[in-house]
């Protein structure tokens, strides 16, 4: 747990038969190959830069903690019931579609 002191904490210390285990303190959370570094947490409308937690950018959302921001949803032309927010994607209204079933008989 030497890899960036103060963000890391020892979850089970090194013994003569076994190696430490590692976790990330409060607020950070584990990333890497196995917990080899700790990246600080996100919450939703965030997500991770190199310069730490940064809000989504318009047109963008993240609905999850430690996420990723995603592009809205694109809706037709006049289509939108709730706009989008940095936690939240476009609500689109769908036109009815009118769908007819078909039943396929085998041919003997």
């Amino acid at each position: 747990c030497f890899h960036l002191p103060g963000r890391f904490k020892y979850l089970k210390k090194c013994s003569s038969k076994s190696d430490a285990v590692c976790t990330c303190k409060e607020g950070y959370r584990c990333s890497g190959d196995g917990c080899s570094r700790c990246d600080q947490s996100c919450g939703v409308g965030q997500e991770n830069t190199r310069s730490g937690c940064q809000t989504c950018s318009y047109g963008t959302f993240n609905d999850q903690p430690n996420g990723s921001c995603r592009n809205w949803t694109k809706c037709s032309a006049n289509q939108v019931v709730e706009p989008g927010t940095a936690s939240k994607d476009v609500i689109c209204k769908h036109a009815s579609v009118n769908t007819t079933l078909v039943t396929v008989l085998p041919t003997t």
